[in-house]
């Protein structure tokens, strides 16, 4: 078992700072912070992909298309498609990959 306060220790920085909570066979839950302007840049990825904001602000890509998420708001993606994250807020995502 595992247990933690997801929002803790966050780190800020320009770049993401991932911090894996689950690693299993078939699926990874990663926790990631991006400070206020950093980004994930877009890129071709071959898994798919849940993205929650937890707290702050972001733009995702998704394929063509950018989506602005807050606290509470989600998306879902399929394995190869172009994806990225831009920090409007300091931001925390729990992100969930195949």
């Amino acid at each position: 078992m595992t247990s933690g306060n997801i929002l803790e220790n966050a780190v800020f920085a320009m770049g993401p700072n991932k911090l894996p909570i689950v690693q299993k066979e078939g699926h990874t839950i990663i926790r990631i912070s991006i400070g206020k302007g950093g980004k994930i840049p877009p890129h071709i990825a071959n898994h798919s992909a849940f993205f929650l904001v937890l707290k702050g602000k972001a733009i995702i890509t998704s394929g063509d298309k950018e989506v602005e998420l807050a606290e509470n708001e989600y998306i879902a993606m399929d394995a190869d498609q172009m994806r990225g994250i831009q920090a409007l807020e300091d931001s925390v995502l729990l992100g969930v990959r195949d």
